[in-house]
């Protein structure tokens, strides 16, 4: 007779393998494993002494934008915002001119941004990513330096082939960018209170955060919750910047 395992046991496992899973390609908080490293052999770089803050945005331009940029301009702020290429047009060109004209900065985060589309292989995703920056220079004249991998450089969907894309995109003069912060704002249906808390857990962690927020329709409350992030680096003696102007481009240390 066989023997059955325990329904307790079975149901670990079960939610071990759904975990995993999670860990291996979906969405998933990065910053336990954060540090700023040197790409080319892995070793940590010691942070500045100077405290400044890198806020960025994914997934804009939408219709929260002209709202983010109008906080950022009233609080003497300048942001880096990685934009899918889709979603400028001419309804979103002239939000993006003022992005720039207020001294932001541009970065690529794909033209699609559909998961089983752009990472299907090395070529998809490097073909959408020079759409992408083809589609940013047509409308801004501006070519983008860094771009953003959709849940970042360590997500499963890309590691078989994660080296060749970086080494494809850096001969084309562009660098990757994660983030050591997260304001979790897309995962869920957070409320205001909650971003914050989720950026106040790790903002002091580092003199040169780089923070994930994002800008898309449904980010409602990443907008609430924006003043009062700013205000609390501002109060912890932090200036703000934009990511070229770091020390270095920030990457995550990656297998």
């Amino acid at each position: 007779m066989k023997r059955k395992i325990p329904v307790l046991i079975f149901s670990i496992l079960i939610i071990f393998m759904c975990s995993l899973w999670e860990y291996n390609v979906g969405y998933k908080n990065y910053t336990d494993r954060a540090m700023d490293v040197d790409a080319e052999n892995g070793t940590e770089i010691e942070q500045p002494e100077k405290k400044t803050a890198y806020i960025t945005f994914d997934d804009g331009p939408s219709v929260l934008t002209e709202k983010i940029l109008d906080i950022l301009e009233k609080n003497g702020v300048r942001a880096t915002f990685f934009l899918i290429g889709n979603q400028i047009n001419d309804n979103t060109r002239p939000i993006v001119a003022r992005l720039i004209k207020d001294g932001n900065q541009i970065g690529a985060h794909t033209y699609s941004h559909e998961a089983q589309k752009i990472y299907a292989d090395a070529d998809s995703y490097y073909n959408d990513i020079m759409q992408a920056e083809k589609t940013i220079i047509q409308n801004t004249g501006i070519v983008p330096l860094v771009y953003r991998f959709p849940w970042g450089s360590s997500n499963g969907y890309i590691k078989p082939y994660r080296k060749e894309i970086i080494r494809r995109l850096a001969l084309r003069g562009l660098s990757y960018c994660d983030w050591n912060v997260s304001g979790e704002d897309s995962v869920g249906h957070p409320v205001a209170s909650q971003i914050i808390a989720n950026v106040k857990a790790n903002y002091s962690k580092y003199n040169e955060p780089v923070i994930l927020l994002h800008d898309s329709a449904g980010n409602k409350a990443t907008v609430e919750a924006l003043p009062e992030i700013i205000s609390m680096y501002k109060e912890a003696g932090y200036d703000f910047g934009t990511i070229s102007q770091r020390s270095k481009i920030y990457q995550w240390k990656l297998d």
